[in-house]
């Protein structure tokens, strides 16, 4: 029943439509006026003497339509595989940022890390060949507590 109101519908519409339909080809009057201006229009003027006047419309071969059509369909296909390599290399430019700014974030999270234990330590300390621990001087330590504040600042900090 509904399938059955949508096609009447459809189909008194179509009809409606093809009522209104110009026909592409009017015809053109042509008259001179009281003050000599000559005009034109499609409907004729009431108290003057007209001339009809013949259009000739160039009409387009059915070959030259299909030519036209299919460069319209070449230029479409262009512009859909321009906008599509587009959209690919944004897409891509995006997932590379967002990878970035991912290990950015790693990067800074272990400076920062250093940089607390650094700023916590009492002492440094290396080893020596023999395996046993050799502690930094003060001097020494404040330069690598230094050193993590300037990494993580400089990495992380930047504006």
């Amino acid at each position: 029943m509904k399938t059955l109101l949508s096609i009447l519908l459809f189909s008194g519409l179509l009809l409606a439509q093809l009522c209104f339909v110009q026909p592409s080809v009017a015809q053109v009057y042509k008259w001179v006026d009281e003050n000599g201006k000559v005009n034109f229009s499609d409907k004729p003027p009431v108290a003057a003497k007209t001339e009809t006047v013949n259009l000739n419309h160039s009409k387009v071969s059915d070959e030259r339509q299909r030519e036209i059509k299919q460069q319209r369909l070449q230029q479409q296909q262009q512009l859909l595989k321009s906008m599509e390599a587009e959209r690919k290399s944004l897409e891509k430019q995006r997932a590379e940022q967002r990878q970035a700014k991912k290990e950015h974030e790693v990067l800074c999270a272990k400076l920062k890390k250093n940089k607390e234990k650094a700023i916590w330590a009492t002492h440094f300390y290396t080893t020596d060949k023999n395996g046993e621990r050799v502690y930094d001087d003060e001097k020494t330590a404040e330069a690598i507590r230094q050193k993590a504040i300037d990494n993580y600042d400089q990495t992380c900090l930047k504006k």
